[in-house]
């Protein structure tokens, strides 16, 4: 199975992509904590919506992809409190997206029960 048609790797590479982005205008200290984790998760994010078409477990891989796309969220959230973003643009569209992504894989989690 092909995960890079559907539409939640689509949403999450953005997403990585994006955090990618702005952890770069993040200042030394931030950069390497905070921002490190949240490269990190972005990426984790992709990689377990790539092993779902792999898996035999499929609620399994689908509920650890919803928890960190929680995780995900707690750090943007974390991350916006230590001031870490140059803006609050960033920490919004950030927001969205991992969002967005936590939607698409709670919404994949209740079609697999």
């Amino acid at each position: 199975m092909n995960n890079q048609n559907f539409p939640i790797f689509r949403s999450a590479l953005e997403l990585c992509v994006y955090i990618e982005t702005i952890v770069k205008g993040f200042d030394k200290y931030h950069k390497y904590t905070i921002g490190e984790d949240m490269r990190k998760f972005s990426k984790d994010i992709i990689f377990i919506i790539n092993r779902v078409g792999l898996s035999q477990d499929r609620k399994r891989v689908l509920t650890k992809l919803r928890d960190r796309c929680e995780d995900m969220k707690m750090l943007i959230l974390i991350s916006k409190e230590l001031q870490a973003f140059k803006s609050f643009k960033q920490f919004e569209h950030s927001s969205k997206l991992t969002t967005d992504v936590a939607k698409q894989a709670q919404a994949w989690l209740k079609s697999q029960k």
